[in-house]
């Protein structure tokens, strides 16, 4: 449990060290994954359906959806922040090379975006593949998002899901319990077993909690409930019959109890105060 400034502070620390030695390997994950690529694209249409003139990415990485954003919507404003440096630097690489653009990438947690930019507000927050998965308090971070999101904006975040079956069920016909328990008890650490990461998987009740006193949930999706989890791309060849088949079985199992039983989930949050008006 982290809980002084000082825990806090290590803990981020240890998180930004863990990401930024993994960064060269993060845009070959994603050049070399289609599953990664087709999750991520459906990720991206779901929010551009809203409306927004600004934009802030939780967890940017090597840049690839900042620089996505930005050089889509270059009249916008766009802002980004990761915890580990040498992401950051990579960011601000890809998001150097557009001009005319008003863009900027920093070092710094949710919790430090009243600081990193003042005064500044936006109509959109976003997070892809789990960057509040490694946040030491989603309750203060949804405070913290809460104070830099405009009052008609909206979030759209992704989790880690806590309740991945397929992974459960896996693991524990490889005769495996402790990993396929590890989301579920709390003892996950990542995806590469040599590598442990700290972090929660976070399930739909944990994250509709964290964020329900100021926010209404108005969409959740699952993701990799049948068709296959982005580090499983070499057991399928997803662009066939197949693929596509399990990818439509997923849309399907969003409309029932099912929805939150795969490996991410995506939830776009609305102020409840702009419901209600």
């Amino acid at each position: 449990m982290v809980s002084s400034p000082a825990e806090k502070a290590a803990y981020y620390e240890e998180v930004a060290r863990y990401f930024d030695e993994e960064a060269p390997l993060f845009e070959r994950h994603y050049e070399n994954n289609p599953i990664l690529q087709r999750i991520r694209g459906d990720f991206r249409s779901l929010t551009v359906t809203r409306s927004f003139a600004s934009g802030l990415e939780i967890g940017c990485g090597p840049g690839i959806d900042i620089a996505w954003f930005a050089g889509s919507y270059p009249a916008l404003r766009w802002r980004a922040i990761d915890i580990a440096p040498r992401m950051v630097e990579e960011a601000r690489a890809k998001t150097g090379a557009l001009a005319g653009v008003d863009v900027r990438v920093e070092v710094g947690a949710p919790e430090n975006l009243a600081a990193l930019f003042p005064e500044e507000c936006f109509d959109l927050i976003y997070c892809y593949f789990g960057a509040l998965n490694t946040v030491p308090d989603l309750r203060e971070t949804a405070l913290a998002l809460s104070h830099a999101l405009t009052p008609q904006g909206t979030m759209v975040l992704t989790f880690v899901n806590r309740w991945f079956l397929f992974d459960i069920v896996w693991n524990l016909l490889r005769l495996r319990p402790r990993r396929a328990l590890a989301r579920i008890t709390g003892s996950w650490a990542g995806y590469s077993p040599g590598r442990p990461l700290a972090s929660s998987a976070r399930s739909a009740r944990e994250v509709r909690r964290a964020f329900a006193p100021e926010f209404s949930c108005i969409e959740a999706r699952g993701y990799s409930i049948v068709y296959p989890a982005w580090y499983r791309h070499r057991f399928l060849p997803v662009d066939g019959r197949l693929g596509h088949l399990l990818w439509r079985i997923d849309q399907l199992l969003n409309h029932t109890p099912f929805w939150n039983l795969g490996e991410y989930t995506l939830y776009i949050f609305k102020r409840r105060e702009e419901m209600t008006s």
